[in-house]
């Protein structure tokens, strides 16, 4: 369009040059300037002999800048240097820049724009699409950085999680442990239902208390004691506490105290029930001993005053029965009924002095004795009432060298109550057993017989002063066998059955090994019983 080959050019070649280009759609103007300032060619023919007040860059630099005149714009100023062939020249030749312009262009420029010098060329780009580019940069290096707070955030968020969630986890961890080491250790049985009464859990204790080897297992229905108070919680909100009867085995019933609650969830609505309960066997067993030594103290004083109040009248009236007994020697019915009276005097002072015994503290004079030569010494004093009733008399210790730390006259007398009684349930013949072992740290006696037993009424009040079933019996000789076998520090046992025998089970502390063992006297027997007549005299009081 310019004729750039063949042609001349001059002012208006460049003036089209300059226009055409211009045309780029980001090219806002593009100038041909002197030294001076002055526009020697512009993209706007207006522009043209215009003084410029430029900045003139470096030889050999360009220079750029934004304007802000009248339209925002990056000027480029570069020194202009057009190479192109002369006239006459070998191809391929070359002249200076302001030469060249003087031989070729400067006939055709006006005298009012011929260049001065060397030229150069401005350009005016438009900045709008680097703004563009730049913002949308900005924009995207904004929503980068948006992004990559967001995942940064979201990632410190994940770590405060994880976080929370390790020391919730651990917090749980702990809170489970201590649950269930609460659980596990409580001497308390524990059983959870949910609202069907569908056992969730129960504790070791409550298996072991409810005498369940496989595991508690199954519905609350299956433990027919417990419905008197899961019944009650169905209709009460508060904590329920009752104490209940629970059969836990075929012959075998334990008293528990239960003290039941609802379970509720974190919005407070119920999931099920919680049992706690507890054997109450020792602390009953507790109570009867307080109760025992309520009616032993009740006992004493009575005693002290039964015994002022009727051992003086006795001595009187035993003092006139041998006055009579004397005068009607020969009258043998009043003497007889004197001397009756008189044996009836003394019974009544055994009693006294029984009542007394029984009510009076004792004092053990305790020595360490074989097992072996207790049960020997103590078996003589019934060797010739059992011969005469045809009873076999069978005793085993195990081991040979048990040792035992009691006291050799009370001990006896505890044995030979038992013995008395056994002989007294086996008029018609049978067995009468007697063996000793060691259990743990404990020495246990076990008196057997084959006799007639103990009706199941009687059994809790056999160890009751005063209680008996013979029609001779005081009711002292079982009172006391217990506390006797009390003051040593033990227990005793009755396991009966009618018409099939009755077995007594002693637990005394062992003595250690290396205690030496005291023989018992020979020349007496072992509790001091030298013939029939005081052993009678024992029976008399027994139960």
């Amino acid at each position: 369009m310019t004729g750039m080959m063949g042609m001349g050019w001059g002012h208006r070649q460049h003036q089209l040059l300059l226009e055409e280009t211009a045309q780029q759609s980001d090219v806002l103007y593009i100038a041909l300037v002197n030294p001076m300032g002055q526009v020697i060619a512009h993209s706007d023919p207006t522009q043209v002999g215009k003084v410029l007040p430029l900045s003139f860059p470096s030889p050999g630099k360009t220079s750029h800048h934004f304007s802000e005149k009248e339209q925002k714009s990056f000027d480029v100023m570069r020194a202009y240097q057009p190479w192109f062939r002369q006239r006459g020249h070998r191809a391929g030749g070359s002249t200076d820049m302001c030469e060249s312009w003087s031989t070729q262009a400067q006939p055709q420029w006006s005298s009012s724009a011929q260049p001065q010098g060397e030229l150069f060329l401005m350009v005016g780009l438009d900045p709008k699409p680097f703004e563009e580019a730049s913002s949308q940069d900005i924009h995207q290096t904004i929503l980068l950085f948006g992004i990559m707070f967001l995942v940064g955030a979201a990632g410190l968020v994940s770590l405060i999680w994880a976080q929370h969630y390790r020391s919730a986890r651990c917090s749980l961890q702990d809170v489970r442990a201590f649950a269930s080491t609460i659980e596990n250790q409580m001497p308390v049985g524990m059983m959870a239902t949910d609202q069907e009464g569908r056992i969730e859990r129960a504790n070791e204790a409550a298996r072991l208390i409810l005498r369940q080897p496989e595991g508690i297992t199954g519905m609350i229905d299956d433990f027919p004691c417990f419905l008197p108070v899961a019944n009650r919680l169905k209709k009460e909100e508060r904590v329920v506490e009752q104490e209940i009867q629970c059969r836990v085995s075929e012959t075998e019933t334990a008293p528990l105290l239960v003290n039941a609650a609802h379970i509720r969830d974190g919005e407070g609505r119920k999931t099920g029930y919680v049992l706690l309960f507890s054997d109450m066997t020792n602390i009953k067993q507790l109570e009867e001993q307080l109760r025992r030594s309520e009616r032993l103290a009740g006992l004493g004083r009575l005693a002290a005053g039964v015994a002022h109040e009727i051992r003086n009248p006795l001595s009187s009236i035993k003092g006139f029965a041998k006055i009579l007994a004397g005068r009607f020697k020969e009258d043998e019915r009043s003497r007889n009924i004197a001397e009756v009276m008189e044996q009836e005097v003394e019974r009544l002072n055994r009693v006294v002095t029984e009542l007394l015994d029984y009510a009076r503290p004792t004092e053990l004079q305790k020595k360490t004795l074989a097992c072996k030569d207790l049960i020997k010494n103590s078996l003589r004093l019934i060797e010739r009432d059992a011969l005469q009733q045809g009873i076999r008399v069978e005793s085993t210790v195990h081991p040979e060298d048990l040792l035992v730390e009691v006291d050799p006259d009370r001990f006896t007398q505890v044995l030979l109550n038992l013995y008395l009684n056994a002989l007294q349930a086996m008029d018609g013949g049978g067995t009468l057993k007697l063996a000793a072992f060691r259990e743990d740290d404990q020495a246990v006696l076990k008196v057997s017989d084959s006799g007639s037993g103990i009706a199941s009424e009687h059994l809790p009040h056999i160890f009751d002063p005063y209680f008996t079933t013979k029609p001779k019996g005081v009711g002292l000789g079982l009172a006391n066998v217990h506390k006797f076998v009390e003051a040593h520090g033990g227990e005793i046992e009755v396991e009966s059955t009618q018409n099939r025998g009755t077995t007594f089970f002693i637990r005394v502390p062992a003595a250690g090994e290396d205690s030496p063992a005291t023989g018992l006297l020979a020349g007496k027997s072992a509790g001091g019983y030298e013939d029939g007549r005081e052993r009678q005299a024992i029976a008399s009081h027994s139960g």
